[in-house]
């Protein structure tokens, strides 16, 4: 039988497949938004012992999701100085709890809408984009940049089939030009593209990110090629703490048997890969536009203050 932090792992992991992370996050606030305002809780107690269960549940998915983790401690934070605390009747600790809420959405708001004007300084005029991934940032960029009146074409990596597809909409809906060849064609066009783009689940202590499948080993061929990978991510989605060799990925392990000899064998799969920043030409944040090196440091200072605030 699965276990609570089993099943909501599996969902997670369903969910990021087909929406992005950011967007998982989004879901994840409103629908505790929406749980607040119907919960049946004894007390205010009740409410933070029940909080306190989820806070468990979310710390130890696999894989782990970054952006989940530090809005969740944030709200932690904002509930225990604000509503554990205090000696509220129910109508009014569901205020100040909800109110919580809607900051962190705010604050998350403001920190998309900050990369997305931040990639604004890119030279994007005549230039051959790749894409491989679903990230919704990237997609975001894409079509803000195309609203500016700046002019660029797109190739899609082809790859799982409703993430090709969910870019394919995205693109034609914008007006954007396009075309799809698939993941492994790819040196077949290397002199046609100028610059990839990509997002991530997040970035680990060890400066990987964590990349959906597939990403590193084409990063990997167009940096042989010198031609420049940015990366696009929210510094929300740093993962702050000490994190296991694969802490991040998901490993899924089954036997399989040849479809025609009687031979069983293991098959292994990963739900992310792991890329390292040093790949990145460019880094683009709600933070603004860095190096490997100033992202390194930006990391590294969130991670003192992170370590900081939890021993306090």
């Amino acid at each position: 039988m699965q276990s609570k932090i089993d099943l909501f792992s599996q969902l997670l992991r369903e969910l990021e497949a087909e929406i992005g992370t950011r967007d998982v996050n989004d879901l994840s606030l409103r629908a505790l938004e929406k749980s607040i305002k119907y919960l049946k809780a004894k007390n205010v107690e009740d409410f933070c012992k029940q909080f306190e269960t989820l806070m468990n549940i979310i710390s130890q998915t696999e894989p782990k999701f970054g952006i989940l983790i530090y809005n969740f401690e944030n709200l932690n934070q904002y509930f225990k100085e604000n509503v554990c605390s205090k000696e509220f009747n129910e109508k009014k600790w569901k205020r100040v709890a909800l109110q919580g809420v809607k900051n962190i959405l705010k604050t998350a708001r403001e920190q998309k809408l900050a990369l997305i004007e931040n990639s604004e300084k890119l030279n994007l005029e005549g230039k051959t984009i790749l894409i491989h991934d679903h990230s919704h940032t990237v997609q975001d960029v894409i079509v803000h940049n195309k609203k500016l009146g700046k002019n660029f074409k797109v190739v899609i990596a082809e790859q799982d089939y409703d993430k090709t597809h969910g870019n394919i909409e995205r693109l034609h809906k914008a007006g954007i030009p396009f075309q799809v060849v698939p993941s492994y064609m790819l040196s077949h066009i290397h002199e046609n593209v100028d610059i990839l783009f990509f997002g991530a689940l997040t970035l680990k202590d060890s400066m990987h990110f964590v990349m959906d499948p597939g990403t590193h080993s084409i990063i990997s061929e167009f940096h042989v090629e010198n031609i420049p990978a940015y990366m696009f991510i929210d510094t929300s989605k740093f993962s702050l703490w000490e994190s296991k060799e694969r802490g991040e990925i998901f490993i899924h392990k089954h036997l399989r048997q040849h479809h025609s000899k009687p031979i069983e064998y293991e098959r292994i799969k990963y739900s992310h890969d792991r890329v390292p920043v040093k790949l990145f030409k460019k880094i683009i944040t709600d933070e603004g536009v860095l190096n490997p090196g100033q992202l390194k440091e930006l990391f590294e200072e969130r991670y003192k203050a992170s370590t900081k605030k939890n021993s306090s």
